[in-house]
């Protein structure tokens, strides 16, 4: 299986889990894992490769990107870095492949995959599961969408975490300036940045993978009422931990979350999830308790009093102002 991931210096431990969990579950399969990044330092690279010779039949190449290719101005954030767009230039960037699955690294590999990156993909380019969001786009993305015929298609807004891509067919349908082009065209529309663009440019060209076995939202189905138990008998093979992360302090553990932590304790990074979430924990908390509410009351209190007395000040000084021209009219 050739298995592609996206990452930077910040993502690359998570993307240490996500592999370690699919390498687990594949023991027995040849994995051949592509990382698409702009810079990685040679500690994370280490890692990555120590962690292949673990297992049998599975090795790493780093890819690494260059500006040429997609400018790293594209539009991006701090939760949706520029490397997100990476994605798209596996075509180009494995040019003798013919097919290759994407994972993002907020993802657990709980099943097999095999059957899944056999399909057969017929004329169209991509296997997608369909976004929780499908049918509840936002006001920027039915802006984007507004001028596509979705209506003679069967179309579906999919997650571009899970990806199974048609490499030999997608060298022939678009080149990495299309991707530049529209990125320019809806900078000020784009919510989901190198999604919405997926969505765009493949709408005809998408099958659709069954999102309950290979994109398994995991809030989405905790809030549903799903436990860890029933996702095991439903023969999950994909967690994905869109929105909410199980290694943020910000978030409760929930029964689902538990998957990715059994992973991560095997990992070099365990200690260090658990002091940086234990230390959110305690800043959240904090920020959450009597006394720190209580004194940000205080501080709102004092700023709108400092607020008051400087528009006081203001009259004040146009009163005086006022009454030194008055004095001195009189003195003429």
């Amino acid at each position: 299986m050739n298995i592609a991931i996206s990452i930077n210096e910040k993502f690359a431990r998570y993307g240490y889990v996500m592999l370690l969990s699919l390498f687990e579950q594949h023991a027995d399969i040849p994995v051949q894992v592509f990382v698409l990044c702009r810079s990685l330092s040679d500690g994370v690279q280490e890692d990555y490769r120590n962690l292949t010779k673990r297992f049998k039949g599975k090795t790493v190449t780093f890819l690494f990107v260059s500006g040429d290719l997609l400018p790293f101005s594209l539009p991006s954030s701090e939760k949706w870095p520029v490397e997100i767009y990476f994605r798209l230039l596996l075509p180009f960037l494995l040019p003798e492949a013919e097919r290759i699955l994407y994972l993002d690294t907020d993802i657990i590999i709980s099943g097999p995959l095999k059957e899944m990156y056999d399909l057969p993909f017929g004329e169209d380019l991509l296997w997608g599961a369909v976004d929780n969001s499908d049918g509840n786009l936002n006001e920027n993305q039915k802006k984007i969408f507004a001028g596509l015929k979705t209506g003679d298609c069967d179309f579906h807004y999919i997650n571009s975490g899970v990806l199974l891509m048609n490499l030999s067919g997608l060298r022939d349908y678009y080149q990495p300036s299309d991707v530049t082009d529209l990125a320019d065209r809806f900078s000020d529309h784009l919510s989901a940045f190198d999604q919405d663009i997926i969505n765009f440019l493949f709408y005809r060209k998408i099958r659709y993978l069954v999102g309950e076995r290979y994109n398994f939202f995991a809030r989405l189905y905790h809030n549903s009422g799903y436990t860890k138990k029933e996702v095991l008998d439903k023969g999950v093979s994909i967690i994905h931990y869109s929105g909410a992360k199980p290694w943020s302090g910000e978030n409760l553990l929930t029964d689902l979350e538990s998957f990715w932590w059994e992973i991560a304790k095997n990992t070099p990074y365990y200690h260090d999830f658990l002091e940086e979430r234990l230390q959110e924990e305690i800043r959240v908390g904090f920020e959450n308790s009597h006394e720190f509410i209580y004194a940000r009351h205080q501080i709102e209190n004092a700023q709108n009093e400092i607020r008051r007395c400087k528009e006081r000040e203001k009259e004040y000084l146009a009163l005086l102002a006022e009454s030194k021209k008055l004095i001195e009219s009189m003195a003429k």
